[in-house]
C-alpha cells in the first residue's frame, strides 16, 4: 500500500484518485510515500527517508526546496497548465478593472451611498471615471507559457495590438499562438510602446525584480502593470515611486502588502489568480495522477526538478534508475544487464541540469546482486525495481 500525506485542503476529486486499496492518504501520516500539497511551506519541514516524490497541486513551487528533493532522486510534480484559464479570465478582468477606472468608481458610489442626492453626486462624480477601450490599445505579454499564449490570443481576439516576449517559449506553445501577435525579441521593445503589460514568468532569481525602476523608465506615464505571477518578480519600492510620481498609471497585483495597500493606484487582489473550483479539482487531478504513475510504473511527468520520462506501462518489469547527468551511464546499465542475460525491450533516458532519469524495459526481473551492481555504478543516485 502507498501512503500518501496531505499537506493541505485539497480538492475533493484529487483526493478520490487515490481511492482503493493500493492508498491510504491523509493529513497525518507516518513516513509516507508521496505528499500532496497547495501552499504549505517544506523548506523547513524534516523529510521522512520513505519520500519517493511530492505533488504542488498547482503550477507555482516556491514553497517546496526542489534542488534538496532532487539530489534526494524526489521528483517534484506540478500542474502546468490546469490553472491557465483562471489565471487569463483574472487577467481580463483586471485590465478592464484598469481601463475603466471600475475600482475607485466602486468606492465613489460606496462613500457616497448615504448622500441625500445621490442621483446628482453619480452624475456629478462619474466624470472622475472615464476610462478607455480595449481595441487598438497595446498590451505587452511577458511570458508566453500556458497562461500568457491564453492572455495574448484572447487580447487579440478583443481588438488589442498583442506583442509578446518569452526567449524560452516551446514550439508547442509558439503553435497557439493566433496570427497577428508580434514576438519581440527584448523587454526593452515592447515597455517603450505598450499601454498595459501583463507578467506571465515564473519567480528565480534570474527574474528576481524583473521589473524595476530602469525598466519603468521606458513606459509611458499612463501605463499599467499586472503582476499575478508572482511577487517578486515586480520590485515593490519602484512600483510605488513611479505611481507617486505619476510615472505610472495603475499597479494590479494578486500579492497585496501594506505598502501597496495604502496606495489608492494600487488594484489589490487576494491570490484570486487560481481560485476557481475549475482550477483546483484540474490542478488537484494532476498533481495526484503525477503522483501515482510515479509510484505504480515509475514515469516522470510534469516535474519540475527531473526530466519527463514516460513509456506506458503494460505489466511488464522495468528499472527505474535516477542517475547524475555523466557520460556513458546509460550504457553501464545496459552493459550489466547484458552481462546478466537480461534483455532490454524498450528504454527512455533523459536528462535535466545534473539530474537523469532512465526507464528500462527488461523480460525478466533482475536478481538482488545485479541490482546491487548498477547501484555502486558511479553517478547513480537511486533504482527501483517494479513488477
Amino acid at each position: 500500500m502507498y501512503k500518501i500525506l496531505q499537506l493541505n485542503n485539497i480538492a475533493e476529486e484529487g483526493i478520490n484518485a487515490f481511492s482503493g486499496s493500493n492508498y491510504h492518504i491523509g493529513l497525518s501520516v507516518d513516513n509516507p510515500d508521496g505528499i500532496i500539497l497547495r501552499s504549505h511551506n517544506m523548506h523547513e519541514m524534516n523529510i521522512s527517508n520513505s519520500l519517493k516524490c511530492i505533488g504542488r497541486a498547482g503550477s507555482g513551487v516556491n514553497n517546496i526546496p526542489i534542488e534538496e528533493m532532487a539530489n534526494k532522486a524526489i521528483p517534484v510534480f506540478n500542474a502546468p497548465g490546469a490553472n491557465a484559464n483562471a489565471v487569463k479570465e483574472l487577467v481580463i478582468a483586471s485590465i478592464l478593472i484598469a481601463a475603466r477606472n471600475i475600482n475607485k468608481a466602486i468606492n465613489y458610489v460606496d462613500d457616497i451611498k448615504n448622500s441625500a442626492s445621490l442621483k446628482s453626486d453619480i452624475e456629478k462624480g462619474k466624470k472622475q471615471y472615464v476610462g478607455y477601450e480595449l481595441p487598438n490599445k497595446t498590451i505587452g505579454v511577458i511570458g508566453l507559457g500556458a497562461i500568457g499564449v491564453k492572455v495574448a490570443n484572447t487580447c487579440l481576439d478583443l481588438g488589442m495590438n498583442v506583442i509578446g516576449f518569452d526567449p524560452m517559449m516551446t514550439v508547442e506553445n509558439a503553435w497557439e499562438l493566433k496570427p497577428g501577435i508580434e514576438k519581440a525579441n527584448s523587454i526593452k521593445d515592447i515597455l517603450k510602446v505598450v499601454d498595459i503589460i501583463t507578467l506571465h514568468i515564473p519567480m528565480t532569481t534570474s527574474t528576481e525584480k524583473f521589473i524595476d525602476s530602469d525598466e519603468i523608465s521606458f513606459m509611458k506615464k499612463d501605463s499599467v502593470i499586472i503582476n499575478l505571477s508572482r511577487e517578486g518578480i515586480v520590485n515593490t519600492e519602484a512600483i510605488l515611486n513611479a505611481l507617486n510620481s505619476n510615472d505610472l498609471k495603475n499597479y494590479v497585483t494578486d500579492f497585496p502588502s501594506k505598502e501597496l495597500i495604502d496606495n489608492p493606484n494600487v488594484i489589490n487582489m487576494p491570490h484570486l489568480g487560481a481560485s476557481t473550483n475549475e482550477a483546483e479539482v484540474k490542478c488537484a487531478v494532476m498533481a495526484a495522477e503525477s503522483i501515482k504513475s510515479f509510484l505504480e510504473y515509475g514515469n516522470i511527468i510534469n516535474a519540475v526538478n527531473f526530466p519527463n520520462v514516460y513509456i506506458p506501462y503494460n505489466n511488464e518489469k522495468r528499472l527505474c534508475i535516477t542517475n547524475k547527468n555523466i557520460p556513458n551511464i546509460v550504457g553501464q546499465f545496459t552493459t550489466c544487464l547484458g552481462k546478466s542475460g537480461i534483455n532490454i525491450n524498450d528504454l527512455s533516458h533523459k536528462n535535466l541540469d545534473q539530474i537523469g532519469y532512465t526507464i528500462l524495459i527488461i523480460d525478466k526481473p533482475p536478481e538482488q546482486n545485479i541490482i546491487d551492481e548498477i547501484s555502486n555504478i558511479e553517478g547513480v543516485i537511486k533504482i527501483t525495481s517494479i513488477g
